[in-house]
């Protein structure tokens, strides 16, 4: 009998189930904190607390999520408010000093733990004091008001690029250079003009499309503008927040605080990492300019921003021959995921089944990943296309955390990805571009470190490693899409898919990989290096350093009038002083994908060896000691620099 997640709630029940959840942890909380000092023993102190919070977890994780992916507003907005009573109630919890005086009490007995169980408990009480805990009473109770306050404005961050609905009316002369399924599938107003969104499979298409520059300026204008009247105020006041909490806890900078339980340890390592890497990609990003400047042909030396993805698109089809509107062709989505789950279950040794499951909208299609012994490992959804209220961007849901039960046996995992994927058109099934394709795969990437986790505590299970680590996976899997032999098996024309992706289509697509490594790269490191700046200086304009290290680093200006950070979600979302983790995860997927490169991308021994170490412990184990063991050495940045050609 199947065990798999239940998504059906209505607004009411979302609405009672926090006082339920909290009465039912504090219960449990009481009896933890009332064990005599001499009793105290690691079950029934920190196994229980971890129980509890995790009970707690399970009760209100999944009514969250319905903020992001219900199609009813109602729901949504029960399930946004439960969210936040969630996460303000965490912070109460998180300064107390009854349960923290329990965990401590039992802590100072010194009591041998294995190295799991030491970590918990290590990670635990480190917690307790990132909240303050240890501060004398006045500035714990500072700090308790500045993170609920926090928590609050992020979350109305993110709700209001949730519900942007700005779309731009454009006449039949400014969509010329768009495919015809792409005109077919937008709204159209009464005078006959076309409504272009501000959603991904919207605009992107538009700006790498478009011949009317005008047109495309205009879009980015607006797309760049998305809620800037309330969310760069917002952001403003979460940075000053932010450095408030940082102060008071001690730390010179906020990102000191972030980064003290990260990988990195400290900002001036963060901020070394990402000059050194800057420096060795100038030249390579300098030179790719240029060539989008002559093909541009105006004689000036500025590429605007409006301009970057049209002349980089212009760039492929000229120089490597690659039409992307041609290729989308051989990636129908139904062909891609097929591919995608017979090559990583080659290599991890599982299959990805379709199953009739509860799901959160009709259109979410339901998997049992199952072992090579046939065994339900987990469970996997698919939410792929733009729907009204929607979670804007592509990511991997958690919905269930893996972890040991108290009867021995094992809590089956759940994962899901929400993206918003170019919608069918006419009678053309959905087609993947091949962005598209890369995306699916860094997704998925999250997807198998949270349905192969084997973690003992859910608060190590899956992604719950540190900021810095988590998008090691994601990064990982990237890796696949640019492998000739797996281009092979995810492609196939939608009129006929046994004709696949033609063999010099995958060579060009192969070489094209680093033709814009170096400005894209330099792209990241200035959202790295902006976090960092918001996160490290005292009260900023957020407009003007934006603006500034834009154009310094990324080599492109920011348009006039626009005001990029409003929509900049990362920061106001789990990665404010943590941006640059994309890159230096990169860094380590590299290196640890050279281990597939020297046995083969399909190898199922190095696939194993990859779910025991990397996938499987989550948080469980020291990161670096887990990529060491992996690697017979420590991870280095020369496979990195190798593998987008600036070395």
């Amino acid at each position: 009998m199947s065990n798999a997640p239940q998504f059906s709630y209505t607004p009411e029940q979302v609405r009672g189930l926090f006082e339920a959840a909290k009465k039912e942890q504090e219960e449990q909380l009481k009896v933890l904190v009332n064990i005599p000092g001499p009793q105290r023993n690691f079950k029934n102190t920190m196994l229980a607390f971890t129980r509890a919070m995790s009970d707690f977890g399970e009760a209100v994780h999944i009514p969250s999520i319905l903020a992001y992916v219900s199609d009813n507003a109602e729901l949504r907005k029960a399930s946004q408010e439960l969210e936040l009573q969630v996460n303000q109630y965490s912070v109460d919890l998180m300064t107390r000093e009854d349960v923290f005086g329990a965990l401590k009490e039992y802590a100072d007995k010194g009591e041998a733990l294995d190295a799991v169980d030491a970590r918990l408990l290590e990670k635990t009480l480190l917690e307790f004091k990132r909240n303050g805990l240890g501060l004398p009473t006045r500035k714990k109770n500072k700090v308790k008001k500045l993170m609920k306050e926090l928590i609050s404005i992020e979350l109305d961050f993110a709700k209001n690029l949730r519900e942007v609905s700005d779309a731009l009316e454009l006449t039949a002369d400014e969509m010329k250079g768009l495919p015809e399924d792409f005109k077919a599938r937008l709204k159209r107003t009464e005078q006959g003009g076309y409504l272009v969104t501000m959603n991904y499979p919207d605009y992107v298409p538009f700006m790498l499309n478009a011949e009317n520059g005008e047109a495309r300026r205009k879009l980015e204008l607006m797309y760049n503008n998305r809620c800037s009247a309330v969310n760069i105020k917002l952001m403003e006041d979460a940075l000053a927040l932010r450095r408030k909490i940082g102060k008071l806890l001690g730390f010179a900078t906020f990102a000191d605080y972030v980064l003290d339980d990260r990988m990195a340890k400290n900002s001036a390592t963060v901020f070394a990492f990402l000059e050194r890497t800057q420096a060795k990609l100038k030249k390579k990003g300098r030179k790719e300019l240029r060539a989008r400047l002559k093909l541009k042909g105006d004689g000036g030396r500025t590429l605007n921003a409006w301009e970057t993805g049209y002349y980089n698109n212009l760039l492929k089809k000229t120089k490597y021959s690659i039409d992307h509107e041609k290729i989308k062709e051989y990636f129908p989505v139904e062909t891609v995921l097929k591919g995608m789950f017979e090559v990583f279950g080659e290599v991890f040794r599982a299959s990805f089944v379709p199953a009739q499951l509860p799901v959160w909208h009709k259109d979410v299609s339901a998997y049992e990943v199952k072992n090579a012994d046939g065994t339900v490992a987990a469970y996997f959804y698919l939410d792929l296309f733009p729907r009204e209220g929607k979670y804007k961007h592509a990511a991997c849901f958690g919905i269930r955390k893996g972890k040991e039960l108290e009867d021995g046996s094992y809590e089956t995992p759940a994962a899901g990805i929400v993206s918003n994927f170019s919608p069918p058109s006419g009678d053309l099934p959905p087609l993947l571009k091949f962005d598209e394709v890369v995306t699916l795969f860094h997704e998925f990437g999250h997807v198998t470190h949270n349905i192969f986790t084997r973690a003992k505590y859910s608060a190590f299970s899956g992604t719950s490693v540190s900021r810095d680590f988590v998008e090691v996976p994601s990064k990982m899997l990237e890796n696949w899409v640019y492998a000739p032999e797996v281009l092979r098996r995810i492609s196939g024309h939608y009129k006929n898919p046994s004709e696949k992706l033609p063999e010099a289509t995958i060579k060009k697509l192969v070489e094209a990989k680093n033709m814009d490594s170096g400005m894209g790269n330099l792209r990241q490191i200035f959202f790295s290096l902006l976090d960092m700046k918001y996160h490290t200086s005292g009260r900023v304009d957020t407009t003007k350093v934006y603006e500034k290290l834009m154009k310094k680093i990324a080599l492109i200006p920011m348009s006039p009038g626009t005001h990029p950070q409003a929509s900049f979600g990362h920061l106001m979302g789990g990665y404010e002083a943590g941006y640059y983790s994309y890159l230096w995860s990169e860094v380590i997927a590299a290196d640890l994908f050279g281990a597939f490169e020297a046995a083969g991308v399909m190898n199922p021994e190095v696939g194993a060896k990859y779910r025991e170490l990397i996938l499987a412990p989550g948080r469980s184990y020291d990161e670096a000691g887990q990529v060491e063991k992996f690697l017979g050495r420590p991870a280095s940045e020369e496979a990195f620099l190798k593998s987008i050609g600036a070395d």
